[in-house]
């Protein structure tokens, strides 16, 4: 049987341990939703990144197959149907954007070494 006082200290040895997990279980919290905004932030930038160089590129495209239309101008690098906005059907114009993607992949990593 327990004595008195340890009757007496047990509600208080309770509580000091509900506070303690409760606590515990806040900062564990607090922790996940931490790592969920960096997950996030991360995620959505690289997303913002991706599809500002994709709007880049079509928009690049549209601004050369525009000047190609009121020049009548060869432009060297792109094909005839490239620059008239009819690629054929093999091709689907993506030569120009593929080369302009591997520019931008270029550019980042100029940009980590910077960085290193």
């Amino acid at each position: 049987m327990l004595s008195e006082k340890e009757a007496q200290q047990l509600p208080s040895t309770v509580i000091e341990d509900f506070k303690k997990s409760f606590a515990f279980k806040i900062i564990i919290e607090d922790h996940v939703q931490e790592a969920r905004n960096h997950i996030y932030d991360v995620e959505v930038k690289a997303l913002e990144a991706e599809f500002m160089e994709e709007g880049f590129i079509k928009g690049f495209m549209k601004g050369v197959r525009a000047v190609h239309r009121k020049t009548g101008a060869n432009i060297q690098g792109l094909s005839p149907s490239q620059a008239s906005g009819d690629p054929p059907s093999d091709s689907g114009g993506e030569e120009v954007e593929s080369e302009l993607q591997k520019i931008f992949a270029l550019e980042e990593d100029e940009d980590d070494l910077e960085i290193l």
